[in-house]
């Protein structure tokens, strides 16, 4: 066995274990790895500017409206929040393809990348949950940001 896929194996136990804990604990310390990799890949920087870029905004409608003008993917406006329709074809996690049984649980840690990208913009904390997901047998990845 490979050591890459010795590592992809050992990451898939790691998630078959947090999909069958389901405890908040667990599903934090998966959500952190989200976090970390937005961190990694330097989109708070990147969120820092459009934030600034943002700050005429003022309304929910606004944010909706300046972020549909600014980003590849689609956004809309909900009572308690903006949904964010990514429109892709598959899922653009680059763990995924690697993960063979418990890759749905990857969705955990597209959440605390998408918690802390967020709440980076909005410049407070925000929630975010999974409407639709590839790995979930959906056929987008849909994320509810909860402003």
């Amino acid at each position: 066995m490979s050591m890459a896929n010795h590592f992809a194996v050992w990451i898939d136990d790691l998630l078959g274990a947090v999909k069958d804990d389901a405890s908040p604990n667990a599903i934090k310390l998966i959500e952190s790895c989200g976090k970390g990799c937005a961190s990694r890949q330097n989109v708070f920087e990147f969120m820092v500017k459009l934030r600034n870029d943002a700050s005429h905004c003022k309304t929910r409608t606004d944010y909706v409206e300046f972020l549909n003008e600014r980003l590849p993917v689609t956004f809309t406006e909900t009572t308690d929040g903006i949904i964010m329709h990514l429109g892709k074809d598959k899922c653009g996690c680059k763990m995924a393809t690697e993960i063979t049984k418990n890759a749905d649980a990857l969705c955990n840690c597209t959440l605390g990348h998408e918690k802390a990208t967020w709440s980076m913009f909005f410049g407070r904390p925000v929630d975010a949950e999974i409407v639709e997901s590839f790995l979930r047998g959906g056929n987008d990845c849909v994320i509810k940001i909860i402003v």
